[in-house]
């Protein structure tokens, strides 16, 4: 799975959004308000430009939260994964 459009994360005063950069601003016009662990899923498939598997998303999510268990990491994951889906910018 991949993103639809380039996106670019930004923090004001505390608020993670992320918006729709260069060409595909004209694709999508929203602005995504996210937090932590929605702007590190955005980042991840921002960065794997061929795409990546559900499983790998996981993986890398959980290094950076030990904390949670990997059904909290997965049950977040594919319930934001069809938020972006909904919205159309995931593909598979």
């Amino acid at each position: 799975m991949k993103l639809t459009v380039e996106m670019a994360i930004m923090n004001m005063d505390g608020e993670i959004s992320a918006v729709a950069v260069g060409e595909d601003s004209a694709k999508f016009h929203g602005m995504l308000r996210l937090n932590e662990e929605a702007a590190d899923i955005i980042t991840i498939l921002g960065l794997a430009k061929d795409g990546t598997s559900f499983d790998n998303l996981v993986k890398s999510l959980q290094t950076k939260y030990t904390e949670s268990s990997i059904e909290e990491i997965k049950a977040f994951t594919e319930e934001f994964l069809r938020k972006l889906w909904d919205e159309g910018l995931l593909t598979a």
